[in-house]
């Protein structure tokens, strides 16, 4: 190990990097702040002095993960139809999930009962609706029965899309010997069979 002396933000970094194999390895109730600080290789009141609590390093974690999920899938380019654009959000959010197993446990597969990690699970839902908001927006011409306010139709279509993403996110992580190319195709159909009825496009 090198005797460099590390900064506090070098530090904090080394911890966070620590704290992601432990909690990827171990899950969150399993995972001990001792053991974090000794895969980080700092002592346990050093640790204690950058994160108050368990609950506060793993939702600094977990706040890093959704940031990583959702700014991949906004910057994908326009679509051409609406099929296309829902395919090409679903296609980006599973290749997410393979490249990136820690985010995946830590946003889908597992919800510490610690209230403070729950809040920010709650906020990371609360933004991944916001944007699939925006995505039925760019959607033209839905010939809804409901007589509902655009906007507010968008949003609940949002949430119902998101737990229907959720779901088989969470399925996946023990079923991972389905490829996920056949993950975004079954979703995909979920998801379109029902909505592509309401839209009047030329498609």
């Amino acid at each position: 190990m090198s005797g460099k002396r590390l900064s506090r933000e070098e530090r904090r970094e080394r911890i966070l990097a620590a704290a992601a194999r432990v909690f990827a390895a171990s899950g969150y109730d399993a995972a001990g702040m001792r053991e974090v600080a000794t895969a980080a290789g700092i002592s346990t009141p050093v640790l204690y002095d950058h994160f108050p609590s368990k609950a506060a390093l793993y939702a600094g974690l977990l706040e890093s993960e959704v940031d990583s999920l959702l700014a991949g899938w906004a910057e994908l380019p326009p679509s051409d139809t609406a099929e296309e654009l829902l395919r090409a959000r679903v296609a980006a959010i599973f290749a997410w999930m393979e490249a990136n197993e820690r985010g995946w446990r830590m946003i889908f597969a597992e919800t510490p009962s610690d209230e403070g990690v729950a809040e920010v699970h709650r906020r990371g839902q609360a933004r991944a609706t916001a944007q699939l908001t925006e995505v039925f927006g760019r959607i033209p011409g839905l010939a809804l029965t409901a007589d509902l306010p655009r906007d507010r139709a968008n949003e609940a279509l949002a949430e119902a899309a998101k737990s229907a993403l959720n779901a088989i996110a969470t399925w996946w992580w023990d079923n991972r010997d389905i490829p996920r190319e056949q993950v975004v195709a079954l979703t995909t159909d979920l998801l379109w069979r029902g909505l592509g009825n309401l839209i009047q496009e030329d498609r």
